[in-house]
C-alpha cells in the first residue's frame, strides 16, 4: 500500500523562488502536498528561496546545497536522504513542471502494479499545450499520446517515479559526469539495462511552465560583448551548457559504447563547431556593417 511515509517528491531548485513557490502552490491545489513528503534540494540559492518555503510551506523539507550540486547532484542528494528515511518511491519533479490532478497518484499506481518499473509522465508546454518528447528508444525520441503507455529505454527527468529497488541496485545518478544535463536519461537507461523497465504514461500529464528548452540553441550562447574564446568556454566548457563537452562525451559513450560513442561524439562536436563558427562569422559581418 502506498502511503505518505513511502513517497518522497524530490524538487531540485536554484534561485527561482517565484517558480519554486508556484510549484509548491500547485502541488497544494492538486493534493500532492498533503499526500507525499515534499523534499526541496536548494542548491545555494541567494534569492531567499529557503526562507520563503519555510514561511509558506512548513511541512516541506529543505536540504541545503553548496551551490555546486547542479541538477543531478541535487537529485542524488535528495534520493540519498529519502532512501535513509525509508522511501519506497522517489519522484523526480522539476520546479517548472506542474503535474495535472491525479498525475502523481497514477504514476505511483503504475509503478506499484508493475514491480521494478520506472514510470514517467507525458510532458506538455504550458503556453502552447504542445507535447514534448521525453522518452527514447535507441536514437529515436518519443512523444506519448493520451491513454498510451509506452515502454522506453530511457527518459527525461521532468516528472518520474523511481522505485527503491532501482536505487538499491544501481545507486545514484552520476553527478560528476552529468552535473546539469543527461543525468536523468543516462540514469534511466542504466536502470533498463540493469533489468528494470521504464514507461511513459500518456494519461499522466505535466505542463512545463515558461519557455521550454530555450537554452538548447547555440545562438543563445553568442553575445556581442564576449570574445570568441569566452564564447567557446561558455558554450563547451561550462556545466550550465547543454553542450558541455565532458557530459556530451560520456553521454555518447554510455549510450552507444566506446567505439561508436566516441565516433558519434566526434561527429557531433564537429557539427557544433561549424554551427558556432558560422554564427560567429555572421556576428562579425553584422558588426562590420554597423560600423560603416
Amino acid at each position: 500500500m502506498i502511503n505518505k511515509e513511502s513517497v518522497y517528491v524530490i524538487i531540485p531548485v536554484h534561485n527561482r523562488k517565484a517558480l519554486t513557490l508556484n510549484c509548491l502552490e500547485h502541488l497544494t491545489k492538486t493534493g500532492d502536498y498533503q499526500r507525499y513528503h515534499l523534499l526541496v534540494v536548494d542548491d545555494g540559492s541567494t534569492d531567499g528561496t529557503a526562507k520563503a518555503i519555510a514561511a509558506a510551506y512548513p511541512d516541506v523539507t529543505v536540504l541545503p546545497g553548496n551551490g555546486d550540486l547542479w541538477w543531478t547532484g541535487a537529485i542524488a542528494a535528495g534520493m540519498e536522504y529519502a532512501y535513509r528515511q525509508g522511501a519506497e518511491y522517489f519522484i523526480w519533479l522539476n520546479d517548472d513542471c506542474l503535474p495535472e490532478l491525479d498525475t502523481l497518484p497514477l504514476l505511483l499506481k503504475v509503478a506499484q502494479e508493475n514491480p521494478n518499473t520506472i514510470a514517467g509522465a507525458a510532458c506538455y508546454s504550458a503556453d502552447s499545450n504542445t507535447p514534448i518528447s521525453n522518452g527514447f528508444i535507441g536514437r529515436k525520441s518519443l512523444i506519448v499520446n493520451p491513454k498510451e503507455v509506452v515502454f522506453v529505454q530511457g527518459m527525461s527527468g521532468f516528472c518520474v517515479v523511481i522505485p527503491r529497488a532501482v536505487f538499491a541496485k544501481i545507486g545514484l545518478p552520476e553527478a560528476d559526469k552529468f552535473p546539469q544535463y543527461s543525468g536523468d536519461d543516462t540514469y534511466t537507461l542504466k536502470a533498463t539495462r540493469s533489468g528494470f523497465k521504464a514507461c511513459i504514461v500518456g494519461s499522466a500529464k505535466v505542463r512545463l511552465a515558461g519557455e521550454v528548452r530555450v537554452t538548447h540553441n547555440i545562438q543563445h550562447y553568442i553575445h556581442p560583448s564576449q570574445s570568441i574564446s569566452q564564447t567557446f568556454k561558455v558554450l563547451f566548457l561550462s556545466k550550465k551548457s547543454p553542450y558541455y563537452l565532458r557530459s556530451r562525451f560520456f553521454y555518447h559513450i554510455q549510450k552507444y559504447g566506446y567505439i561508436v560513442g566516441a565516433l558519434l561524439f566526434a561527429i557531433k562536436f564537429k557539427l557544433w563547431l561549424l554551427q558556432w563558427l558560422q554564427k560567429e562569422v555572421f556576428r562579425k559581418n553584422i558588426e562590420q556593417v554597423g560600423l560603416k
